[in-house]
């Protein structure tokens, strides 16, 4: 072999390899996902490029590793980009070029826009959550009532009832539980140390929360919670039982969870349970539901007021008529009765 061709050779070989391994690359990545129905894959906050590669590779995605990490790679360079956090969606018979290069694309992102109203409880919350987001409902229910989870946020009653921050919050589709409970206990937190500066009472969280979600399941009326606070404050204040109704449907719903809610008979107060105001004095151990901004402002500053009982007007205004003594507290009861009874009300 002359110089010449040994020269061609050294040189024409690596340029054949390369060439090789560039159209063995192309064919990889220019192959069709062999999948049947679309699939969401979820890209969490911490996840890197490699563990995306890997888990597209464990759903039979990505049918060569080594290739999608190189070409993801060059994508990264040529974007200035990481792989951005979200749900993307595989169609079948999309490329898996396609699906690397969406990994890095926001357009692709499927967000949803999610309502936790005030006064819902745990249950609720991963209802909607399931519905709206894609969340696992058992998972997130399992999750929220772990022990873990309380440990770890440092909240001492036996479930989070109660530290969940009602809103209306925007994530990511398919978001899984865990990181929507962490954004919802957050909400609360961050809104708790700047209210709790606020406060003129000397409940802590706990009591301050308990106290709140009863507000909350007592009046919709923002402006008028202040005021139910201050009825059971001052109630609190001199041992009397809060004999709050929401606090018996509470366990009324708890032990029987697959019965629809329904108006509460005299029969029901008698329920044995620490949560059963007419039972037992003080507030109940944990709150009953998800109180929002406004109750829990009332929970740390009640009106001060001499008033020691209410009952709804139900005039269509949502409010109640507040009376200090148990006289007066008996003719507006007779009232609200007379009222249901013309117009047939079910309260």
């Amino acid at each position: 072999m002359s110089i010449g061709q040994r020269i061609a050779l050294a040189v024409g070989l690596p340029v054949v390899v390369g060439l090789s391994i560039v159209a063995y690359g192309a064919a990889q990545l220019n192959k069709p996902v062999e999948i049947s129905a679309p699939q969401d894959f979820y890209v969490s906050p911490k996840m890197s490029l490699n563990t995306a590669i890997n888990q597209l590779e464990s759903r039979s995605v990505i049918t060569s590793p080594t290739v999608a990490r190189l070409f993801a790679r060059l994508v990264a360079w040529q974007t200035d980009r990481v792989i951005q956090r979200g749900t993307v969606t595989i169609e079948p018979g999309m490329k898996q070029f396609l699906v690397i290069m969406g990994l890095f694309s926001r357009r692709n992102l499927q967000t949803v826009t999610v309502t936790f109203q005030e006064g819902i409880t745990l249950r609720k919350y991963a209802e909607i959550a399931a519905e709206k987001i894609g969340c696992d409902k058992g998972e997130f229910l399992h999750i929220a009532y772990s022990d873990s989870l309380r440990k770890a946020r440092g909240i001492t009653t036996a479930t989070i009832e109660g530290y969940l921050m009602p809103n209306t919050y925007e994530f990511y589709k398919k978001t899984p539980a865990h990181e929507v409970l962490d954004k919802l206990l957050d909400e609360q937190d961050n809104f708790w140390e700047s209210a709790v500066t606020t406060g003129t009472t000397k409940l802590d969280r706990r009591q301050t929360l308990t106290l709140a979600s009863i507000v909350e399941a007592e009046t919709p009326t923002d402006d008028e919670k202040p005021r139910v606070a201050g009825v059971y404050w001052n109630r609190f204040k001199i041992g009397m039982k809060l004999e709050a109704d929401p606090t018996v449907q509470y366990v009324f719903d708890i032990k029987n969870p697959n019965r629809t809610s329904r108006r509460l008979l005299y029969a029901d107060l008698e329920i044995e349970s620490p949560f059963n105001t007419y039972k037992y004095t003080g507030l109940p151990p944990a709150p009953i539901n998800s109180p929002g901004r406004a109750a829990i402002k009332a929970a740390l500053s009640p009106e001060a007021n001499s008033y020691y009982y209410f009952v709804a007007k139900l005039d269509g205004t949502n409010t109640h008529t507040f009376t200090r003594t148990g006289a007066e507290h008996q003719q507006a009861v007779a009232l609200f009765r007379a009222r249901r009874r013309a117009g047939k009300i079910d309260i």
